[in-house]
């Protein structure tokens, strides 16, 4: 297991295999807790961070704090180091299906950005790339929860269905923790 503590909800210590969430294949997750995490999703996906506080609040006070403004000022300072609540980065490399063209595919890319991503809770940027006809899409969102959702509810989303069927095969999809950004 790779923390010591939930990197949702700041549970610690996670010591017993019982203690850790699981992965949607039934194995335990090393980084989120039982109560965060089950079959590979969040409790409570669309909770934010102040709200994960809150439902924490009664299991520190007075065990770990002695008032809850102590613990709460504590888990605002606390929280965002935990990687669930760190600004996340997720890249999706691909190559477009046999007989799209790039401008098909860019016509169809503005679209999903204009009428969906841009209003999806937590988005910060998106940079399209492509190099020797790989395609990567790089998406900044605010929390891993909010590109967790996004990512959910792009399957409802006509633009993102219409969008997904010019892609063709998927090289690479990941998500990241991002650590720092630089801009001029």
């Amino acid at each position: 297991m790779e923390h010591k503590q939930c990197q949702r909800c700041g549970m610690m210590p996670l010591e017993k295999p019982e203690d850790f969430g699981t992965d949607a294949d039934g194995s335990r997750n090393g980084d989120y807790c039982c109560y965060c995490y089950e079959n590979g999703a969040f409790f409570y996906p669309e909770a934010t961070m102040e709200q994960v506080i809150e439902a924490c609040l009664p299991h520190v006070v007075p065990d770990v704090f002695a008032d809850e403004a102590t613990a709460r000022a504590a888990m605002n300072e606390h929280f965002p180091t935990l990687t669930c609540w760190k600004k996340t980065g997720m890249i999706i490399s691909f190559k477009l299906k046999e007989g799209v063209s790039a401008e098909e595919f860019l016509v169809a890319s503005d679209k999903i950005q204009e009428n969906y991503l841009s209003q999806c809770r937590g988005f910060i940027t998106r940079q399209l790339m492509i190099i020797d006809g790989v395609w990567t899409d790089w998406v900044i969102w605010e929390t891993l929860p909010d590109a967790q959702n996004s990512m959910g509810k792009s399957e409802e989303n006509e633009l993102a269905k219409a969008f997904a069927s010019l892609i063709g095969e998927i090289l690479e999809y990941s998500l990241y923790p991002l650590e720092r950004s630089y801009s001029l």
